[in-house]
Order: structure tokens, then C-alpha cells, then sequence
């Protein structure tokens, strides 16, 4: 990379940094909801180096963005200047959608649990082929809760205005690297 590249991408990364540092979040981060998420959730299994309920349990969890937890609670949120009636619907669009993720994810960390425990944690273990219709069972699951993450996406967009998203973006994309 030449001279004149590292200095503007050094720039650029400064600046965006500097924008965003002095943000505030349009709600604090719900505390409260993240620890009996934690509780609800249980232990992680014993090959799980880290695990993030219930993103852990999507189909594409680390490709596609949480557009919902970001417009609300990134700590450059309040940037994209949400009116009181979008983050009215936006708090109405995650108190509607929880639960069904949660339940679909709770179902497919017991089955994923359910295949390591037959499979991998001793020597003597079923054979593979017993465990076929699980892993399709999981891999519906996780297509299905994939699904309505891509839903949920459209449901956000049609709340915020094009300039809106447009900035959401612009600090998802940061936050990712």
C-alpha cells in the first residue's frame, strides 16, 4: 500500500472514529433484558469458545446486520435522529419478534447439545447416520430464524427514512471491523 492510501484510510478511520465517539445511544443498553436473556440461554456447550444468544443459533449470524439493537442502542444511534414514533414502532417490532427467535433458538442449542452429547463427548458414540434428521431439524431451524432476521431487516427499513438507514449503515459497517 502506498504512503498516500495508508494516509487517507488513516484519516478516514480517524475521522469516522471521532464522529462517532462523541454519539450517544437513543436508549441505554437494556441491562436488564440481557442478563435473564444470559439465564434463559444456560450454560454454553463444551466446545463453545463463545457463544452470542441467540445470534449464535442463525444461519448467517455474523453476515447480515442486528439492525434493530443497532438503531436503538449503538452508541452512535442517536445520529440517525429517530422521531419518537419510530422508535416507538422499532421498540414494538422487538417486543413482537423476541420471543418466537428466543423460543427457535432455545430448540436448536438443545438439539445442537442434543448431537454433541451423542456423537462427540465419548469414545463409544452412536453412529453418524442416527443423527441425520437432528441436523436437518437444525438446519430448518436456523433457515427459518434466518428468514424472519431478513423479515425483521425489511420491517426496519420501512420505518426509517432512506438518509437514516443510510447512516445506520455507515456505523454497522464501522462497529463490524
Amino acid at each position: 500500500m502506498n504512503r498516500f492510501k495508508l494516509i487517507s484510510l488513516l484519516t478516514t478511520g480517524f475521522l469516522l472514529f471521532a464522529t462517532h465517539s462523541f454519539a450517544k445511544p437513543n436508549l441505554p443498553p437494556p441491562v436488564e433484558d440481557m442478563v435473564k436473556l444470559k439465564k434463559l440461554a444456560g450454560g454454553t456447550g463444551p466446545f463453545t469458545a463463545k457463544e452470542s444468544f441467540p445470534k449464535s443459533y442463525f444461519l448467517m449470524p455474523q453476515n447480515l446486520p442486528y439492525l434493530i439493537g443497532l438503531a436503538l442502542y449503538h452508541p452512535a444511534s442517536s445520529e440517525i435522529n429517530l422521531s419518537k414514533k419510530q422508535l416507538e414502532t422499532l421498540l414494538k417490532l422487538k417486543k413482537d419478534l423476541t420471543p418466537a427467535i428466543i423460543e427457535k433458538a432455545l430448540k436448536i442449542k438443545k438439539l445442537e447439545l442434543e448431537v454433541v452429547e451423542a456423537v462427540a463427548l465419548k469414545y463409544q458414540a452412536v453412529k453418524a447416520e442416527t443423527l441425520y434428521s437432528k441436523i436437518d431439524e437444525i438446519a430448518s431451524l436456523q433457515a427459518s430464524l434466518t428468514k424472519s432476521h431478513l423479515i425483521c431487516i425489511e420491517k426496519v427499513k420501512a420505518v426509517l427514512t432512506e438518509e437514516q438507514y443510510e447512516e445506520l449503515l455507515d456505523y454497522a459497517i464501522v462497529n463490524m471491523f
